[in-house]
């Protein structure tokens, strides 16, 4: 203290290195950036993760945005309206970052009108074609076990363009990390643009029809786009708010731009570093820069408060040695709350999830830096502003703070009584919490994203992918096999016309003779590996299949068993064998292979893939449950090994996120009640002090997880964080209490003295802390983005209780174990 004391005594010296120090960290902040990356979402070395990039590379991944279209007039098939329909896919094609479009112009017709087997070797119609009926494409579309709800809306008023991307950031090559990083911000701008791109050309057709944009892709952009645009109008919001309160508590401009100053330091030295650092913010940690302000204004209130009581008690001292006394008679304390206030967030680093261990350390480097900062700028500044004049509250004690003290001398019985009733409803709260996360739920209901979303979850058979892969053995090219032997099972099984005509074509052109090459002029066979499609695979995957369809949370489910039955206007409504599976997939279009067979399966692999959507808008279910159940019916109902299914998809993986980031939860708060107890007991050296400290914050945390559980709010990937960080923010005041308490009581003997003049004094200040941090956390609820309105508005809810278990509770159990039983006359109406 000696050698800090000294250095104050060159408070010009001190604001030009810190002004040296800001010009850093301003080119740093520079380079500090928002990662907007759907990979943010998950959790980084889940082996879900991993399998899910497998599948990505083996078929299509969730890179895609779903474009729906609503015609003004009702009818999305008119000949109008398909051409603009037509105008709008090729205008989403030229969009730089855009690999294809997929629209119902590219359907395959078979009933529009009726036409013959051997008609669809030559051309299969499309939309497009002139001699289609309109009428009957629409009817044949909507009643496609394969098409509705894929591109057609179930109530047949929209059509919808799926738009793939190019590869996702996992796929970008790897290198040092520094080219990894600068090909990753290539790849995120570039993603930016397109979307924005996608968005331009939507609202150019905006006149002609109602238009929705989807995917999982635009959710992890807007969701930090919404965020970005939360801190740059809540950042004037609380700026002005924290001005008003400040002015409002103090009644001097100093109060008011002192703090305001050494907050905007804090922010900009822990952006510099950040930047320098390479850590970008994400989703769960874009808040970090308002919840460091508010921390870093509150510690400066505490110094404050400090100041004006020694003004108080010595009016005839210097200006100098009140800044000093000040901040060595604080720097204990404030040292013990801005460690305990690191061990709070650093137990976040043991999620195992990386955005939230990146959340964790973000507010560890900031908050040492606020401690730094309001030790170095604020006695600096103070020393050159002068002693200035006091203002007319000096001394006041706050009115709510009075009450709640003699509450706690005197009602201590009655109040430690009510904490154990509060102590029983937590327990039946936080045991109905939940995981039931939904994007849809993420936005406000007036955005164009929420609307959007529930739009394509009601009319597109659901909103988030996921897919289940089976294992079967790998492709080998057939042997032995003649061409006479397949015509005649595809004779047998046929329609007499395609027995006549498409079959004798099919083993004539391409089928292969066993060694790779057609009967007929050596010609290479194009799709060979459709001989691996045989009848039991298929059989087994249909049931599969069913299973999905069945479910109520599910809706679309795509496979080869919707392809397969559209082959059943055919056949009678029979299954197909394993020669006329194989004829059907030659007879596919090359330009449609992948779209229809390829993205369902991989011969090479052995692979076959059914990939479905979770409806969000109906019924609450557990996520973890239904992968369960769907492994379970795999193995014990249709034969498959364990290891042989793989589910996965963004769904399994968000899930995972929250069920693993809400297990680590148990571990994280046992590390902050640990790192909080060491705290005490270096602070106070004494384990009663410690344990009755922690006490009151556990129950104002616990309080509002028994809140959300009751209300039905789940913990999402934010609000999972609210109790660590409750506890954290909220054990500095009992600290600076039990910090006070313990002078005040060898000062007085009598512990409802001393809670007394603890109340009249560090409870102000406490009071101040509160308000201001509740203010700051409560400008969150204008946000379009739920999750930052519930963390917002629970934060301020939790340091609300905080603040009435520290003036009311705390106090009751340091009267009742360390009480008098006689208190003193004149102390019962102070």
């Amino acid at each position: 203290m000696r050698a800090y004391t000294r250095l104050l005594a060159f408070p010009r010296l001190l604001l030009f290195a810190l002004l040296a120090l800001a010009g850093v960290a301003g080119y740093y902040a520079t380079q500090f950036r928002f990662d907007a990356s759907s990979d943010t979402l998950v959790v980084e070395g889940d082996p879900d993760l991993a399998a899910y990039t497998r599948i990505a590379e083996t078929f299509s991944g969730d890179d895609f945005l779903l474009l729906t279209f609503a015609p003004n007039d009702g009818e999305p098939f008119s000949r109008a309206n398909l051409d603009r329909l037509a105008d709008l896919a090729a205008d989403l094609r030229e969009v730089p970052g855009v690999g294809d479009t997929f629209t119902a112009l590219d359907l395959p017709l078979f009933e529009s009108p009726p036409v013959t087997l051997a008609s669809l070797a030559e051309r299969i119609p499309t939309l497009l074609d002139p001699a289609v009926d309109l009428d009957l494409a629409k009817q044949e579309l909507m009643n496609s076990p394969l098409f509705r709800e894929l591109l057609i809306s179930a109530d047949g008023r929209a059509t919808a363009i799926r738009v793939g991307l190019n590869a996702s950031a996992t796929n970008l090559a790897k290198g040092s990390p520094d080219e990894e990083r600068r090909a990753r911000e290539r790849f995120l701008a570039e993603r930016a643009e397109l979307i924005a791109n996608v968005r331009a050309i939507r609202d150019r057709y905006a006149d002609f029809g109602e238009l929705f944009l989807g995917g999982v892709p635009m959710i992890a952009a807007d969701m930090i786009d919404y965020v970005k645009s939360d801190l740059q109008w809540f950042g004037g919001a609380v700026l002005f708010l924290m001005m008003a309160v400040l002015y409002l508590f103090f009644r001097r401009p100093r109060w008011v731009l002192l703090p305001i100053l050494t907050s905007g330091i804090t922010v900009l030295f822990s952006v510099g570093v950040l930047g320098f650092l390479d850590k970008p913010a994400t989703v769960v940690s874009s808040n970090f820069m308002a919840l460091l302000a508010i921390i870093t204004i509150s510690l400066t209130i505490h110094l404050i408060v400090r100041y004006r009581e020694l003004l108080l008690e010595f009016r005839d001292a210097s200006h100098a040695w009140r800044v000093e006394e000040t901040m060595a008679s604080k720097f204990a304390p404030c040292l013990y709350t801005a460690v305990t206030t690191i061990a709070a967030f650093g137990s976040l680093m043991a999620s195992r999830i990386l955005p939230v261990e990146d959340f964790g350390w973000m507010m560890c480097v900031g908050i040492a830096v606020a401690f730094f900062v309001c030790f170095t700028f604020f006695p600096a500044a103070l020393l050159i502003a002068g002693g200035g004049h006091p203002s007319k509250t000096l001394g006041q004690e706050n009115a709510l703070t009075r009450a709640l003290g003699q509450w706690a001398r005197w009602r201590s019985g009655p109040i430690i009584f009510l904490s154990f009733v509060c102590v029983v409803l937590c327990v039946v709260g936080i045991a109905r919490l939940s995981l039931d996360n939904r994007f849809v739920d993420y936005f406000a209901d007036e955005t164009e994203i929420h609307r959007g979303m529930k739009y394509i979850d009601q009319q597109l058979g659901g909103t988030i992918p996921f897919e289940v892969v089976v294992q079967f053995s790998p492709y080998e090219p057939l042997t032995g096999v003649t061409d006479d032997d397949f015509a005649d099972d595809f004779s047998d099984d046929f329609a007499d016309d395609f027995a006549d005509d498409f079959s004798n074509d099919l083993s004539d052109d391409v089928f292969d003779n066993g060694n790779g090459a057609a009967v007929s002029g050596g010609a290479e066979d194009p799709f060979p590996e459709r001989y691996w499609f045989t009848r039991d695979k298929l059989n087994r995957l249909a049931k599969l299949h069913e299973f999905l369809e069945q479910r109520p949370e599910i809706g679309k489910v795509l496979s080869l068993t919707a392809l397969e039955q559209l082959a059943h206007p055919f056949t009678g409504g029979r299954n197909l064998t394993s020669p006329e599976i194989a004829g059907l997939l030659a007879a596919v279009p090359a330009a449609m292979r992948k779209t229809l067979v390829l993205d369902y399966a991989d011969p090479a692999s052995g692979q076959l893939r059914l990939n479905a959507r979770i409806h969000e808008t109906g019924p609450s279910f557990d996520r973890d449950e239904l992968v369960a159940e769907i492994r379970r019916f795999a193995v014990e109902e249709v034969g498959f090994e364990d290891d042989e299914i793989v589910i996965s998809g963004m769904m399994v993986l968000f899930n995972r996120m929250l069920t693993q980031l809400f297990d680590s939860q148990i571990d994280t708060l046992a590390y902050v009640l640990a790192a909080t107890m060491v705290m005490f007991l270096i602070l106070l050296r004494s384990l009663p002090y410690a344990l009755i400290g922690l006490i009151p914050n556990i129950l104002a945390a616990a309080l509002v997880l028994a809140f959300m559980g009751f209300m039905g709010l789940p913990l999402d990937m934010m609000t999972t964080t609210i109790a660590a960080i409750s506890i954290g923010i909220g054990v500095d005041d009992a600290i600076h209490y039990l910090h006070r308490f313990k002078l005040e009581q060898a000062r007085w003997e009598d512990p409802r003295v001393a809670v007394s003049w603890s109340h009249a004094s560090i409870g102000n200040a406490m009071y101040f802390t509160t308000l201001t941090v509740m203010v700051g956390f409560s400008v969150m609820a204008f946000s379009n983005f739920v999750p930052t309105v519930l963390f917002g508005l629970l934060v301020a809810a939790a340091m609300a209780l905080a603040l009435f278990a520290n003036l009311t509770l705390l106090p009751s159990l340091l009267v009742w174990f360390y009480g008098r039983r006689h208190p003193e006359p004149t102390l019962r109406n102070a």
